[in-house]
């Protein structure tokens, strides 16, 4: 009986790399977006945000604003998905799902703000192939995540109802 226990109270690995992915999110919402917001010029020669030279001044301020946005809703909700997660509670899940629904419109704004940048002629600095594979990769990872948890979570829930 106590092998049963253990196996079932045991972090699958697709929910470790889903651990994984929130963490790596979490710090990249924190130096990239927190710090734009504290020092944009900083983070800029890091190469997490655009140079303020090679785009037009307004989006310095947009991204900032969205720096600021992302910290204070997104940097609370991946602590509570990471925290949920490992200690496998449903709210884990919910805040997951938050998170990826997050991740899932940030890629596509992102997508968006470059197609209208450049088809209106503001001054931009276009997304090389790198940044296009990162944003798809998220994007991918963030449909995978959210099924995997629905999944995992919908299994528990008949396991639990069926005994």
């Amino acid at each position: 009986m106590k092998k049963k226990l253990d196996k079932q109270s045991r972090i699958k690995l697709g929910v470790k790399f889903i651990i994984g992915f929130h963490i790596l999110n979490l710090v990249m919402f924190v130096i990239g977006q927190g710090g734009a917001v504290v020092s944009y010029d900083a983070v800029a020669e890091w190469g997490l945000q655009e140079a303020r030279d090679t785009i037009d001044s307004v989006i310095v301020v947009v991204n900032r604003a969205i720096g600021l946005a992302d910290v204070i809703i997104g940097v609370p909700l991946f602590i509570v998905a990471i925290i949920g997660l490992c200690r496998q509670r449903y709210l884990g899940s919910i805040a997951s799902w938050m998170v990826f629904s997050i991740s899932l419109y940030w890629t596509t704004v992102a997508w968006s703000k470059q197609y209208f940048y450049i088809q209106d002629s503001i001054k931009c600095e276009p997304f090389n192939i790198g940044v296009h594979m990162v944003l798809a990769f998220v994007f991918l990872f963030s449909l995978w995540g959210s099924w995997y948890l629905y999944k995992k979570t919908n299994n528990a829930i008949c396991e639990q109802q069926s005994v």
